[in-house]
């Protein structure tokens, strides 16, 4: 997917397809439409509190197929189903309101993550930066679920240096935020897979942009393909998959001392779930973290 930054659309308008909708509805809505193209995000006013789905692109009609799943999650999950509104945008005026929305996160003690067009140093001596185009890929570090891998990610980096890991697989890399921060954080080696080819090449974008180029990128269905071997594996995907692909998962995780896992992109409704099929693979969970409806969980072999 090319961004919508790019010179390849430096003169085109932008079309923008906003859909209003309950804000209670926003996560599982986004999860749902996550790997669009182009891609669906999400925004809330609050003054109003009125929340918003957006999508933008110069192409109509894939942003009409785009704005089709829109309405049609919202009407399944009981959200309305009325028709997204199309807007042509100036391009002064996309740049400004893509901009408006994405600002310095700082997310735990040591990661920050910025868009390129915010300046920002770590707070201390040992933090680190990471830099990440909105709207490329799924994980700017807005979401409930790539902030709680960043905080275990952290934690594991900075726990006793016998049990801490020191090789990370990162399984649905998404925008390559989790590879490039674990990087960073003192990870080596790191390697990130993802099933969407372009999710693979814009982490590749971001890890030169960020400058790790030895963090390797690769395509990868965790379901079928042979999953990289690491002390730590983190899996940020849907949970229904965490669940079917736990044996594979699991095995990718090195044993030893230093071997820690990661699961993440799960609902509260589905964490029970995909705990217990985790724990007949032979891990215990250490602890989890809540943000917003998302629960995430940091686990260690028996």
């Amino acid at each position: 997917m090319a961004s919508i930054d790019s010179d390849l659309y430096a003169e085109a308008p932008v079309i923008r397809a906003r859909l209003e909708v309950p804000p209670d509805a926003l996560d599982g809505l986004l999860d749902a439409l996550w790997g669009l193209d182009p891609p669906v995000g999400s925004w809330q006013d609050l003054e109003t509190g009125r929340a918003f789905l957006d999508a933008y692109a110069v192409d109509r009609a894939a942003l009409e197929r785009t704005a089709a799943a829109m309405r049609g999650a919202a009407a399944r999950c009981g959200a309305g189903g009325a028709a997204p509104v199309f807007e042509t945008l100036p391009r002064e005026d996309w740049a400004e309101s893509w901009k408006r929305f994405f600002r310095v996160i700082r997310v735990s003690p040591r990661v920050t993550v910025r868009p390129p067009w915010e300046p920002c140093e770590p707070d201390r001596p040992d933090g680190v930066v990471v830099t990440i185009e909105p709207g490329m890929s799924f994980g700017t570090g807005l979401h409930g679920t790539t902030q709680a891998c960043l905080r275990f990610l952290e934690e594991l980096a900075d726990a006793d240096p016998a049990t801490r890991p020191r090789s990370l697989a990162d399984l649905g890399c998404g925008s390559g935020i989790l590879s490039i921060a674990a990087r960073k954080l003192g990870y080596a080696p790191v390697t990130g897979v993802d099933y969407d080819a372009a999710a693979v090449r814009v982490s590749r974008e971001h890890a030169l942009e960020n400058g790790v180029a030895d963090v390797a990128f690769a395509p990868c269905d965790v379901t079928e393909d042979p999953i990289p071997r690491a002390d730590a594996v983190v899996a940020n995907i849907l949970a229904p998959v965490l669940v079917r692909a736990a044996p594979r998962v699991a095995a990718a995780v090195e044993r030893g001392p230093r071997a820690a896992l990661v699961l993440s992109g799960i609902l509260d409704s589905q964490y029970a779930d995909v705990r217990a099929a985790y724990e007949a693979q032979g891990f215990r969970q250490v602890r989890s973290l809540a943000i917003g409806e998302w629960t995430s969980g940091l686990f260690r072999p028996l």
